[in-house]
This record gives C-alpha cells, structure tokens and sequence, in this order.
C-alpha cells in the first residue's frame, strides 16, 4: 500500500512515506518548530518515495495525548491533504502505538509521555489489552495505580525519565524502561493497515485529536 504517517504528538516529529515495501522518513527533534517545517517535510518523503499525494490510499497519526501544538498542526495537515484528495486518515492512540512492539511481553506494559506541570500522559497494557486507558496523571497517583504489579517495562520518549523518577520515590518499585529508538511512523503503518483488514471506519470529517487535557487558553478562560 502506498501511505503517509505522522508522529508529533512529542517533541520529536517523526513523517515517514510508505511506497508498497519501500519507505522513507525524517526525524526532527524541533519541538515549537515542528509547525514551521511538517508540510516541507511532508513534501520531501514522499517526493523521495515517489509518491504525490493523490496516490496515497491512506494516511495515519498519532491522534493523542501528546502536546497541543503537535497534535494540532499533525491534525491540520492530514485533513487538508483528505479534504483535497480524498484520502482516509487513521487515528491511532499515542500511547498504544508506543506500546505496540512489546504486546508479546510476558508482563505490564507502561506507555507514556511527558506532559510537562509535573504530570505525565500514561496508560497500561498487558497481554494486549489497555488495562488502563490513558490518563493525565502525576507520578504519586500513578503509582497507586501500578503498585501491586510485577514486572513493569516502562515504554516510550520519556519513559526513562518517569522510571528515574519513579525509583528514586519508590525504590521497591519493579519497574525497567526500553532503552533504544522504534520508527513510531512503522507502528502507525502496521496498526492503520490492521484497521483497514478488520474495516474499521477512518476518522470522521469532525474527529480532531484527543487531548486529555484543557489548553493554557480554556484554563485561563475557566479561570476568570
């Protein structure tokens, strides 16, 4: 199949282009720059897969919980690119897609994100399942949640720092964290294309990302 995949849901930007067995991708760890440099991204890997938009027979994204701005502008270019060629997108959850390649594990996986104010985007996973759906959550209430569980493989871009942090409070903690890089874009192909087998529906024309939390606009609003 022939498709487009976007992870900004972190600081890191990762867009890969999927030509049948041949792939191509960019990482840009920009953070605020991602808006600045996603849709010459776009325009790149799929010129280097030698691919136009028009031939693509789906796009998929992290659809949340990530950082607003990621996720906005992730949102923003997928739609445009729908809009104009008709093109089915395919939201995955963030958390599940950094979950993916360890579902064989004999154990509990955490799946997580930094979302900065002392709080993290979390969720649990265990013989495939999500066993915990994702939560905007501190580091104390988390642990009252995965306490009692043993062997936990904490997964994802900032999953070293939630597990430093975890043992320095809780040192009997029986937690690890993968050390290493997974292509979150190769997740999202293999997840979309698991999706279009089972034809499960794409995004509707109104479904935007899923945040998990209010933005500083809404807080401040709330706040008045």
């Amino acid at each position: 199949m022939k498709a487009l995949a976007i992870d900004s849901a972190s600081s890191c930007m990762i867009i890969s282009a999927k030509n049948e067995n041949e792939k191509v991708s960019i990482s840009l760890d920009i953070g605020p720059k991602q808006a600045q440099e996603i849709l010459p991204s776009i325009d790149y890997v799929l010129s280097k897969a030698k691919l136009s938009p028009k031939d693509l027979n789906y796009i998929s994204l992290c659809k949340g919980p990530g950082t607003f701005t990621g996720l906005r502008i992730a949102f923003s270019a997928a739609k445009s690119l729908e809009l104009a060629f008709g093109i089915p997108i395919y939201g995955v959850s963030t958390l599940r897609v950094y979950a993916e390649p360890y579902k064989n594990y004999k154990g509990t996986i955490l799946s997580t994100i930094d979302a900065k104010k002392n709080q993290f985007f979390a969720a649990l996973y265990k013989n495939g399942k999500e066993i915990l759906k994702p939560q905007d959550i501190t580091e104390s209430e988390l642990y009252k949640k995965i306490k009692k569980e043993k062997n936990i493989l904490c997964v994802g871009p900032d999953a070293g720092e939630l597990v430093s942090l975890l043992k320095s409070k809780y040192p009997k903690l029986n937690i690890i964290n993968f050390e290493g890089t997974v292509f979150s874009t190769d997740l999202l192909f293999k997840i979309a294309e698991e999706m279009i087998h089972e034809n499960e529906k794409p995004l509707d024309e109104y479904e935007g990302p899923e945040y998990l939390r209010k933005s500083e606009a809404e807080l401040a609003l709330e706040s008045k």
